[in-house]
């Protein structure tokens, strides 16, 4: 599961320049940078920030003292560096004093660790951005027989440790776990955030939202809250990896929606233990909310991997005709429609079709979706 991703920080990887690798707790990070150094020829050093000494010595922006940590080395290698007081200042003058260095940067507070180096290494860094493991990383892995895609990933979502479990309990557990420590403890403490059962409450809004455009105003009515601390929450969640927004596509006619967000999760393991739901797909009230999740994170993760340089959306006119997803490059958009089931057969909205007549449209379902994703 991990090759393609060793190929990523072999390509990214510069002398004299940070590599900081981005993602959730638990989505791998330190067992990717481990891989890779099993993998590689380079002489290195492995630090782990969360030691008190490891600290001490990259605290402080003085060569002289950076030297005896540094020493005849090709690659640094700093995991939970955001831990590491000054550390943004620290890794600047590391990387100008040696430019014949490589240096890894990760950590499980991705939003502070980006915090602290933005400023500082302007110019000086590449990033990783690590999400939990895609659909084609899974199914290469063969843990699952094929018959089970999607739908093992819909219900449980990618962290690795989900699932490599063995069993449903387990992989609950695992789960619950997770937005424990992570959702309620990491993200909470970072932004000492006064109302924290506001941003669960905010979170399982969202989770039974997916799919469909959210309203700040409203959200804001429901929790109690002013519109900005919404805002603020959402901006949060976004930097730290657990949603994602799409934004209304528009070339400025009147009737279509321009302000409207949709809200997905980078996890749908996540998202159902949020909402306390891993029932089997068939019959479920929420299967095409989840669809349409599934399907637009794992094109993100393939647009992303392809550095695609257009833009993503949702279109709606305010009379209700939508697309579910539209892609936009080169002055040409291309729209989507998500089905979980192939019975229905659907046409392209009129509405569509008269704005934008040079665009493409088509259906993804369950029986043509991997053409979708490759």
């Amino acid at each position: 599961m991990f090759i393609e991703r060793t190929e990523k920080i072999e390509k990214k990887l510069e002398a004299g320049k940070v590599l900081a690798i981005y993602g959730p707790r638990q989505s791998g990070k330190t067992s990717l940078i481990r891989k890779y150094l099993e993998q590689s020829d380079k002489k290195y050093r492995f630090y782990q920030g969360d030691d008190l000494s490891v600290q001490e010595l990259f605290s402080i922006a003085r060569m002289d003292r950076l030297k005896a940590g540094i020493g005849d080395i090709d690659l640094l290698v700093i995991d939970e560096a955001q831990v590491i007081p000054n550390i943004g200042s620290v890794l600047k003058l590391i990387v100008d004093s040696n430019p014949q260095l490589s240096v890894i940067i990760s950590g499980s507070s991705s939003f502070e660790l980006s915090q602290k180096i933005g400023e500082p290494l302007v110019g000086r860094y590449n990033d990783i951005h690590l999400y939990p493991l895609s659909h084609a990383e899974i199914q290469s892995s063969s843990l699952f027989d094929s018959i089970l895609f999607p739908d093992v990933i819909m219900r449980y979502g990618g962290y690795p440790a989900v699932v490599t479990a063995k069993s449903e309990e387990e992989k609950t557990d695992t789960l619950r776990k997770l937005v424990e420590s992570y959702l309620l403890k990491d993200i909470l403490s970072f932004d000492r955030l006064k109302k924290p059962d506001v941003l669960v409450k905010l979170l399982t809004l969202l989770a039974h939202q997916i799919g469909s455009e959210v309203s700040i105003n409203e959200l804001g009515v429901i929790l109690g809250v002013p519109r900005t601390t919404v805002t603020h929450y959402l901006d949060l969640l976004e930097r730290s990896f657990v949603i994602f927004s799409l934004g209304a596509f528009s070339n400025n006619l009147r009737n279509e929606v321009v302000k409207k967000k949709k809200y997905y999760f980078y996890d749908l393991g996540i998202r159902n233990m949020l909402i306390k739901n891993f029932s089997e797909l068939h019959g479920r009230a929420d299967i095409g909310g989840l669809w349409e999740n599934f399907l637009v994170l794992e094109r993100k993760k393939m647009l992303e991997a392809e550095h695609f340089y257009g833009s993503t959306h949702f279109w709606r006119l305010t009379s209700g005709s939508e697309v579910d997803y539209v892609e936009y490059i080169n002055g040409i958009p291309s729209g989507y429609e998500f089905s979980y089931s192939n019975t229905r057969k659907k046409r392209i909205p009129v509405s569509w079709k008269e704005s934008y007549p040079n665009a493409d449209w088509k259906i993804v379902h369950k029986e043509n979706y991997l053409d979708f994703l490759t």
